[in-house]
């Protein structure tokens, strides 16, 4: 079929967006009418709000679709649910493996069945059904014993394919034959009122490049290629080629690359790249790559600082940056730095999931116990009927103080990581595969890996950083390649263990060389965008480093580039920082007489310059903007619940108060509620026993006592005839605490009710007040009661101890002084006191 010169690339592969604007403006369709297939979902933001400035603002965009996705008007109701996850297929493999006498470790089986599962992935991605491969007849009669024990293993995975999964897809599969309609899809158009675009090209993978072959014959069909496919027959065939894939692509179609039409979007370095990256030799004079800065720093931490230098520095001149970084460490890195020099970034390329702060905590937790041969993870497994899911809440409940990192239970990060254990638990029960320590851990470590962690795109950041894969498309006022060493930028290729190469190039898996042809492709376009900087560490976790091949092969072609010594300047001058010692003349002699309330005497005992900077200047601490739902919307929840319940309620309409609350403030299906839930069901019958014992009681009511010439206010979560009560969601103050007067908040409300403080209180007032305190930690809920002799040796120690207080820094005015303490709620003001300065 004669094809019809759709088939372009651009310039300038940095402005291939420029490219797409102009096919889209010569063809006089309606935008409506316009299909356009790029390579990802940040390319298909990228394209709308290209299309969106282009036309002035709000517009009618065309059908935007990353390649991939299955056409929504696609609808096949055998493969709407008969779909295996494959988190599920990697569960049940590990099951059979670990049976197998040269394996029978759990552990040892679960990599082999990751790496099995990856393999048929890459298999069906290339149009090879793996029930139809013959694995014992793909050698040699002389290699047939040694390779007997690999085919067995095989044959395992296809086996259970038909005896397991009664020859369900895979999830791959299934995305496969949503990209296949799309050619049934685009053949159904109208050809002269509609128009069919691919930009960016996935060619690199079997079915989307059939597609490409389906539009590229169509009249209204338009191919964009990355970059500028050109040099010779040699070079192409190569794995490690940049336009391997484009080539496959073209020679599909019967086209070479004389024939891809050239848009003319302004000048590049595309050309000078091609020449580099050719095996073709030809001798050339030097070539001003005026763009380009290279930046060699000694260890990957200085890697990260210049990248936070130069980022700031664009940032302050109101320019875009792109980050590509090609590792999830990298990208933590930069997060710290970007967070220490204020910069505002989007990582929605998103983190592996056992690197989140939750993963990490339970897998550090998890090693521990299996180092130390401690039992409690077999004993927890137990006593929860041996479901991995329930256990890892257990812990998380039971053990979450001393996990580390620190992790909040709530937060939108750690919510992605409880569903995919709550998934992965499920599919254990649904096979009852029982673990061992080192199994569970094995299997959450593999779990968590599958897992990317995204935060929000943050379409306002001027910052983004990126992973290679999604960096297609993408350009900025200042690009910023990391990473640029040999094995990392460009990183080791798809390699199987199990197989031979000859096997693995028969049966249709890709090379090796074939990442690094697709990294090549991305460093080239990248690298002309106005303004780049090339960065690599010398040292990489005391190792030192080879520059990537590609930075090799500009220099061996002769590129004359700018090496960045301003930026490592910069970078290590930081290191010398002038000593100014900290003011602590300051606060003090401060007249201050304000009525307080006794939730802040905590501050003022504890760390004075908290309760200075909290009282006196009225500062609190602003949450993070994306801070979601955490332990504080849970203490309000049951605050409310208990405020309006009277001693008549059941404990189980207690709990579905709280459920009918919690799923308001959660949403559905959030797994958080499953956290909140065990604790509701653990808090109802204490609950129930305190609202029995305190009748009639009122709450949220306010009270005041005079100390020292100077007002002390409260609101009393619950006060009856004869005692008043605190409502704690994590621990209670200990005894000694109280009897030290250390903390005061109780014993004051108690002799705010001795004394008609509450004056809302109609009830007579007792002379002899008790104290209970309502302890909500989970594990430890329960009722914790001084009587009315100990009661008021605590009021009287509180007493005391604000008297002093007041006569101190009201009547004496004392220095507010830091004081360095290790518990977390007297330390919100650190930064602002510069804790870390202070000796």
């Amino acid at each position: 079929m004669a094809l019809n010169n759709n088939v372009f690339c651009v310039s300038n592969p940095a402005k291939i967006l420029d490219g797409l604007w102009h096919i889209i403006s010569e063809s006089h369709i309606d935008l409506p009418n316009i299909l356009i297939f790029v390579p990802s979902r940040r390319a298909v933001r990228s394209v709308e709000k290209f299309i969106a400035s282009k036309m002035g603002g709000a517009t009618i965009l065309p059908k935007i679709v990353a390649l991939g996705e299955a056409p929504e008007e696609y609808v096949d109701e055998s493969l709407h649910t008969d779909v295996v996850p494959a988190l599920e297929r990697v569960v049940v493999l590990a099951y059979l493996l670990s049976g197998i006498k040269s394996i029978r470790n759990m552990s040892l089986a679960l990599s082999i069945a990751r790496m099995l599962v990856t393999m048929q992935d890459y298999l069906e991605n290339s149009g090879v059904n793996i029930n139809d491969v013959d694995w014992f007849g793909l050698v040699d009669e002389k290699y047939a014993q040694h390779f007997k024990d690999k085919a067995e293993i095989l044959s395992i995975l296809a086996r259970a394919e038909h005896d397991i999964f009664n020859d369900k897809i895979s999830e791959t599969q299934s995305q496969n034959i949503g990209i296949r309609a799309w050619a049934d899809y685009v053949r159904g158009l109208d050809e002269n009122n509609s128009l069919v675009i691919v930009c960016g090209s996935t060619a690199s993978v079997p079915v989307t490049r059939d597609l490409m072959s389906v539009i590229a014959k169509m009249q209204n069909g338009r191919i964009i290629l990355p970059g500028k496919i050109s040099g010779v027959y040699s070079d192409f065939i190569q794995d490690t080629n940049p336009y391997n894939s484009e080539y496959k692509f073209l020679s599909g179609i019967g086209l070479n690359q004389s024939d891809v039409q050239e848009i003319d979007v302004g000048d590049s370095h595309i050309d000078f790249m091609n020449r580099a990256f050719s095996n073709n030799v030809v001798q050339c004079d030097e070539y001003d790559l005026h763009n380009c800065h290279l930046i060699e720093c000694a260890s990957e931490a200085e890697e990260a600082a210049s990248v936070a230098e130069i980022a700031s520095c664009a940032v302050t001149e109101n320019k875009t940056v792109l980050v590509i970084t090609p590792d999830a460490a990298g990208n933590q890195r930069l997060q710290s730095e970007f967070s220490r020099h204020k910069i505002c970034a989007d990582f929605s390329g998103g983190t592996s999931g056992a690197a989140s702060a939750a993963g990490r905590a339970i897998l550090n937790l998890l090693d521990d116990w299996s180092e130390t041969d401690n039992v409690s993870f077999d004993l927890l497994y137990a006593q929860n009927r041996y479901n991995l899911f329930d256990t890892v809440a257990d812990i998380v409940e039971k053990y979450q103080d001393t996990m580390a990192p620190t992790f909040d239970i709530y937060d939108s990060e750690s919510a992605q990581i409880w569903a995919q254990i709550k998934k992965l638990s499920d599919y254990l029960a649904r096979y009852e595969i029982k673990l061992d320590v080192y199994g569970a851990r094995a299997f959450i470590a593999d779990a968590l890996s599958g897992v990317r962690i995204r935060g929000v795109m943050n379409d306002s950041a001027p910052v983004v950083v990126l992973g290679t894969i999604e960096s297609r498309m993408q350009t900025a006022d200042v690009v910023i390649l990391t990473g640029l060493n040999e094995g990392m930028f460009p990183g080791a290729g798809y390699e199987n263990p199990w197989l031979p190469r000859k096997i693995s190039n028969q049966i249709g898996l890709p090379a090796p060389g074939h990442k690094v042809s697709l990294m090549a492709l991305d460093f080239m376009t990248l690298s002309c965008g106005p303004d780049v900087y090339w960065l690599r560490s010398k040292n990489s976790g005391g190792v030192d480093t080879q520059e990537s091949r590609f930075l090799s092969r500009v220099i061996v072609a002769r590129g004359s580039f700018d090496v960045a010594q301003n930026i490592l300047d910069a970078v290590r001058a930081r290191d010398v920082v002038e000593y100014r010692p900290l003011d602590y003349a300051l606060p003090g002699e401060i007249t201050d007489w304000s009525d307080v309330y006794v939730t802040e005497l905590e501050l003022l005992i504890h760390n004075p310059y908290a309760f200075y900077v909290r009282h006196i200047l009225r500062l609190k601490p602003k949450d993070d903007y994306w801070v979601g739902v955490d332990a504080r919307d849970f203490g309000t929840l049951v605050h409310n619940v208990l405020e309006t319940a009277d001693q008549s309620i059941t404990e189980s309409d207690l709990v579905d108060k709280m459920d009918a609350m919690a799923r308001e403030k959660l949403g559905k299906n959030n797994l958080i509620f499953y956290f909140w839930h065990r604790r509701f069901v653990e808090i109802a019958p204490i609950a129930k026993q305190m609202l029995a014992q305190t009748p009639g009681a009122k709450t949220e009511i306010e009270g005041v006592i005079r100390i020292a010439n100077r007002n002390v206010r409260a609101r009393a979560d619950r006060v009856w005839g004869d005692g008043v009560l605190d409502i704690k969601t994590g621990l209670a103050p200990s005894k000694s605490q109280l009897e030290n007067g250390n903390m005061p908040q109780l014993p004051l409300e108690a002799m705010m009710l001795q004394n008609a403080g509450f004056a809302a209180y109609t009830s007579l007032q007792s002379d002899s007040p008790i104290m209970q305190f309502l302890q909500l930690k989970a594990g430890n809920t329960k009722i914790i009661e001084y009587d009315s002799e100990q009661t008021s040796v605590m009021m009287r120690a509180a007493y005391n101890r604000v008297t002093d207080l007041f006569n101190m820094y009201s009547v004496g005015g004392a220095e507010y002084k830091y004081l360095p303490t290790s518990d977390q709620k007297y330390r919100a003001f650190d930064d602002f006191a510069r804790a870390q300065e202070r000796d």
